[in-house]
């Protein structure tokens, strides 16, 4: 493994730090300008996200790639988390799993599953991650990928700036802000089984400015599954100037409709696949005060529900059991997440050397799901968090980063996860960085409470024929995960690299060796203990690289590449874990402007062999083509654009996180109208 990484990472890292001291082009260097992630991504100076400071890609504690507007327009891209592609170390797979199987399954680094809850997701700051499994329902998320500004990605344990779950990486989803969308927008999209329309408005009046966006999506999903949606969003976000220093910020979101389930595929079928009604919504408030130049704070509090009502009916079980049992059986699969969080944050620069943040949060998430938990009732999760940063440049090409996050949950009660970085300046445009970082990961409520019981009754006797039992034993400690990695970051004029090389190591590790099975029954009562027991260890180590390059005026290339290498006692952990991330990720982005109406793009993606888990089984090499064609226009009063979109371009099908998942050659024209 030492010489795979020497040969895929160590030598890249060597050669561009020797080229970096290279005295012919110390002796041709310019004067150029701090590598900024102005240089990464053209009009956003800074990043926002790992420390919770404002910093530049060169001084942060961690690997961070930013997906900015433009890259995301130029890859086509309608389902949000396809945008993931282009971040290297990332696995995305489409409609995953059996379970919530409209969604789409995002992670990083492997331990791959279709309900993936090892990192953070947040939404202008708000975490969206579902405590009953732990994952992110993408595809109800009210936000439309038109107004979004930039997505902040973390790669690396970030718990010291956002806690648990933020177990090997943040997504920082940012959207525009109101002032910077006015007017009325319009477009829609129509292609092969997925069709959306969007209306969008923005205006301002005097200190304040609004956005309000209406939409509709309903996608036929793939072939052979039933993972059929259809959701209608609205979006509503101000922005309110109190005064010079004081500023209030508002946001509303609404997301309501229906999407297939069906949890038997593969699987001998006895219950029927049905629609789930979904109905969810988010209110948010923000209270900004920049009290000095040096000192600013903020004070946010928001609440969400997420509701999903579902009957669950079984097929006729009349044969071969007739006059046996009920010949219908029916489970109350209904759910209900609410969440209250508060967090306040304080910013502070003691000297042009000593800035940092400091703040805490208390977060309250209730629970009902009577299928999972096994009982009528609503459970309540409470969190308290205290964090703090700090920024120190005792040199000129000198910055450490310490940081740190304590909390108490009641799962696994006090955790603390400290971060540590130095970063060294070669030169204005070369930096190496060294980092420890780590993280625990709370137990979810799947694998801490889970509690169920499936009943079969019997016609004429008050015995059930069969009653089928999963039962927790509970009290799991959180896994934990230590991360280390030398980075470095060049500028060599139009070129740009990001590269790093990795080790993470997984501690206590949460295994399930769960028997779900229910068969012909010989027993009245089957106990299957789900038995989540914290196993074995894990290791994680690889390489990863980005890079941006201008290599005209005109033309634009985004590539990334990661080798990922895990190593587990499967017995100790889960089956196949050491195959749960492609070993090989490449991905690619084309753009190339003709002239101020024409531009196109070419995006090639291809992972190698993966084996994922839970609901995941082996597939091959994936390779992928998509391209896009778009033209602008402008006349008096309106503007817009056309875009054609293809993807798949040169593979009639393939395969991506199970067999049962092909997906095949799709097109789709959008249309967007600007007044």
């Amino acid at each position: 493994m030492i010489n795979k990484l020497i040969n895929k990472g160590v030598f890249t890292l060597s050669f561009v730090v020797f080229v970096s001291f290279s005295p012919v082009l110390a002796a041709e260097e310019k004067p150029i300008k701090e590598v900024s992630e102005d240089d990464y991504i053209g009009d956003v100076p800074r990043v926002l996200t790992v420390s919770r400071l404002s910093q530049s890609i060169a001084d942060a504690p961690s690997a961070v790639t930013v997906l900015d507007r433009e890259t995301i327009r130029a890859s086509g891209v309608v389902d949000l988390p396809e945008i993931f592609r282009l971040v290297p170390g990332f696995y995305v797979g489409t409609n995953a799993g059996f379970v919530h199987n409209t969604n789409h399954a995002v992670s990083y680094h492997g331990m791959t599953t279709a309900y993936a809850g090892s990192m953070q997701v947040l939404v202008n700051g708000r975490s969206v991650y579902s405590p009953l499994y732990g994952g992110v329902q993408w595809s109800e998320l009210p936000i439309a990928i038109a107004d979004i500004d930039r997505i902040e990605i973390t790669r690396g344990p970030n718990a010291a700036s956002y806690g648990a779950n933020s177990f090997f990486g943040v997504i920082n989803i940012i959207t525009q802000s109101p002032s910077d969308q006015l007017g009325t927008s319009v477009s829609a999209t129509y292609g092969d089984g997925r069709h959306e329309a969007f209306l969008r408005y923005g205006a301002k009046q005097n200190n304040l400015s609004y956005r309000v966006t209406a939409g509709y999506r309903d996608d036929d999903g793939l072939d052979n599954r039933y993972d059929f949606k259809r959701t209608r969003l609205l979006n509503v976000q101000t922005d309110y100037k109190l005064d010079s220093k004081n500023t209030l910020e508002f946001e509303l979101g609404i997301v309501n409709g229906e999407r297939d389930d069906d949890e038997t595929i593969n699987t001998t079928r006895y219950f029927e696949p049905r629609s789930r009604d979904i109905n969810n919504h988010y209110e948010l408030i923000r209270w900004r005060h920049s009290g000095s130049e040096n000192s600013d704070f903020s004070v946010q509090a928001y609440h969400s529900m997420d509701k999903s009502d579902d009957r669950i009916d079984s097929v006729n079980l009349d044969p071969p059991f007739t006059h046996l049992v009920s010949p219908t059986l029916q489970i109350n699969n209904d759910i209900e997440m609410e969440r209250y969080d508060v967090e306040a944050q304080h910013n502070f620069s003691l000297s042009p050397k000593l800035r940092g943040i400091w703040g805490g949060s208390f977060r309250r998430d209730t629970m009902y799901a009577p299928h999972y938990l096994g009982n009528d009732r609503t459970d309540q999760f409470d969190l308290q968090r205290m964090f703090g940063h700090v920024e120190w440049r005792p040199l000129s090409k000198m910055v450490f980063n310490v940081g740190a996050m304590l909390e108490h949950n009641d799962f696994t009660a006090t955790n603390i996860s400290p971060r540590a970085s130095i970063n060294f300046k070669i030169n204005p445009n070369h930096t190496v960085r060294f980092g420890v970082s780590t993280a625990s990961r709370t137990p979810n409520y799947l694998e801490e409470k889970f509690n169920t019981i499936i009943v079969i009754p019997r016609v004429a006797q008050r015995l059930p024929y069969l009653a089928a039992f999963v039962v927790d034993a509970g009290n799991l400690e959180p896994e934990k995960i230590v991360s280390k990695e030398i980075g470095y970051l060049g500028d060599f004029g139009k070129f740009k690299l990001d590269t790093r090389i990795f080790r993470d190591d997984i501690h206590d590790y949460i295994q399930s060796s769960t028997n779900h099975d229910f068969t012909a029954p010989s027993f009245n009562v089957i106990k299957n203990p789900s038995e989540n027991t914290n196993g074995g260890d894990v290791a994680i180590q690889g390489f990863e690289a980005q890079v941006k390059w201008l290599v005209t005026t005109n033309t634009n290339v985004l590539l990334n590449y990661a080798y990922v290498d895990i190593n587990a006692d499967e017995f100790e952990t889960a089956r196949n874990i050491t195959m749960s991330m492609p070993s090989s990720t490449f991905s690619g982005l084309l753009t190339h402007r003709f002239n101020p109406q024409w531009d196109a793009s070419y995006a090639y993606y291809q992972t190698s062999e993966v084996t994922a888990l839970g609901d995941g089984d082996y597939v091959g090499l994936a390779r992928r083509s998509d391209i896009r064609v778009a033209r602008k226009f402008k006349e008096k009063h309106i503007s817009g654009e056309v875009s054609a979109v293809v993807e798949n371009l040169f593979n009639e099908h393939y395969q991506e996180f199970a067999d049962y998942n092909t997906l095949k050659r799709r097109a789709r024209l959008n249309v967007r109208l600007d007044f």
